[in-house]
C-alpha cells in the first residue's frame, strides 16, 4: 500500500460516534453498581464515594451518547419510526431522566458524601443503580439487533 492511498483512507474514514461513545454510560452505570454493592455489604466510605462519582460520570456521557444516537438515527435511518427504534430512544431517555434524577438526590438530598449505608436510602439509592442496569442491557439488546440485522 502506498503512502497516498494509506493517507486517502485515513482521510476517507468516518467516525460514527454513537458507536464509540455508547459503551462509555453502560461502563460507568455497572461500575456505579459494582461500587454500591460494595458500600452496602463491606461499608467503607470509598466505595460510596466511587458510586457517586461514577454515576456522575455516567450521567455525563448519557447526554453526547443519547445526542449522538439521536442524530444518527436521523441521518442513517431516515428517523424510521419502526418499534426496535421507539423503544431505544424511550430507553435512552429514561435512562437519562433516572440518572439525572438519582445523581440529583444523592448530591443535594442526602450529601455526595454521606457515609452510613444502613440509611434506607441506600438501598434506593442501589434500586435506582440497579433499573439503570436494566435500561444498559435494553439498550444493548436492541443495539445488537440493530447492529447484526437479528
Amino acid at each position: 500500500m502506498s503512502i497516498s492511498s494509506f493517507r486517502q483512507a485515513i482521510l476517507s474514514y468516518k467516525i460514527r460516534w454513537h458507536v464509540l461513545l455508547v459503551h462509555f454510560p453502560i461502563s460507568f452505570f455497572l461500575v456505579a453498581f459494582l461500587f454500591q454493592i460494595l458500600h452496602l455489604f463491606t461499608q467503607p466510605s470509598c466505595f460510596e464515594i466511587s458510586t457517586n462519582v461514577a454515576l456522575a460520570a455516567g450521567t455525563i456521557m448519557m447526554i453526547p451518547t443519547t445526542l449522538s444516537g439521536w442524530f444518527s438515527w436521523k441521518k442513517y435511518y431516515k428517523a424510521a419510526r419502526v418499534m426496535l427504534f421507539q423503544r431505544k430512544i424511550t430507553t435512552a431517555f429514561v435512562m437519562l431522566g433516572l440518572s439525572i434524577v438519582l445523581l440529583s438526590w444523592r448530591s443535594f438530598v442526602l450529601g455526595f458524601f454521606e457515609e452510613i449505608p444502613t440509611n434506607p436510602e441506600h438501598w434506593i439509592y442501589l434500586a435506582g443503580n440497579t433499573l439503570l442496569i436494566f435500561g444498559a442491557v435494553i439498550e444493548g439488546y436492541y443495539g445488537g439487533r440493530l447492529n447484526h440485522n437479528k
